[in-house]
């Protein structure tokens, strides 16, 4: 089994829930509803245009049906609960830990034709008591990276899930042995980024069967050269701003560098509770 990095990450949940309060105005002008890379295919697609690909990639590779109940768990500010129950009718729960993500969320979701069908909470998933067996479908998508215990957080996926039930992560890996990705870990608030490997093997101890596993590091590395090229307009206010919008700043360009050096990569995998 390949072993855990011991992680010297110093950080609680409320470091993160503070951090996606503060930082929502930014996410927002980076990333606009939907706080996840896009899939860039052909190198045309707007921002939007990608962040929408990928989660139709996503939801082909998971099997996403008509009327599932899915949870999106670190649901940012709903783009993807929307466009789940838009898109393919699903019954959803958002899950976030940021009041400011919450607010937002529910704002935006109003205007969904069937806004019954989406619903948010605020809550930590690593602490969160999701009901036995009530979800089709688990979707973690870009926040596993902030997880403390990820393989106890599997144990509550399988508990969460029916039988054959589906979940589907994306996340940002690599080893923490390489100082670039501490680095990437520290400046995003992520107690321990992990290797792919690492991923499967937690997730099918959990009692689920990975039966899908990709790598897309070169599809969307273009969303941070769009942030890249943000930060560079912006760059004269970066001064006026605090140190950690700064050290955000900085942190677009180690995500291009933990990227291009293939020592940061961008898994999706799906597994099925057995």
């Amino acid at each position: 089994m390949e072993a855990a990095v011991k992680s010297s990450i110093t950080l609680t949940p409320q470091d993160i829930s503070n951090h996606y309060d503060d930082f929502a105005w930014a996410y927002r002008l980076y990333w606009g509803d939907h706080i996840h890379h896009g899939l860039f295919t052909t190198g045309d697609e707007t921002p939007e245009q990608a962040q929408e690909q990928m989660l139709r990639h996503c939801a082909s590779r998971a099997g996403v049906d008509v009327g599932m109940m899915v949870a999106d768990v670190g649901c940012g500010h709903g783009g993807t609960a929307r466009f789940l129950a838009r898109e393919y009718s699903c019954s959803m729960l958002g899950l976030t830990i940021s009041e400011e993500q919450l607010r937002i969320a529910r704002k935006l979701s109003k205007s969904l034709s069937r806004p019954e069908a989406v619903r948010f909470e605020l809550g930590n998933a690593e602490t969160y008591k999701f009901p036995a067996a009530g979800f089709d479908l688990v979707w973690n998508m870009e926040s596993s990276e902030h997880f403390f215990n990820k393989a106890a957080y599997f144990r509550k996926v399988a508990e969460a899930l029916k039988l054959g039930g589906t979940l589907m992560l994306a996340a940002w890996t690599g080893s923490m042995k390489h100082d670039l990705i501490c680095r990437i870990a520290e400046v995003f608030l992520c107690p321990e980024l992990q290797t792919a490997g690492l991923y499967v093997e937690q997730i099918e101890a959990a009692g689920m069967q990975v039966v899908y596993c990709e790598e897309l590091a070169d599809a969307v590395v273009p969303t941070w050269d769009i942030c890249s090229e943000h930060a560079r307009i912006a760059r004269k206010l970066l001064p006026l701003l605090p140190a950690k919008f700064q050290q955000f700043a900085e942190g677009i360009e180690l995500m291009r560098k933990g990227y291009r050096s293939g020592q940061l990569t961008y898994s999706v995998m799906v597994a099925r509770k057995v």
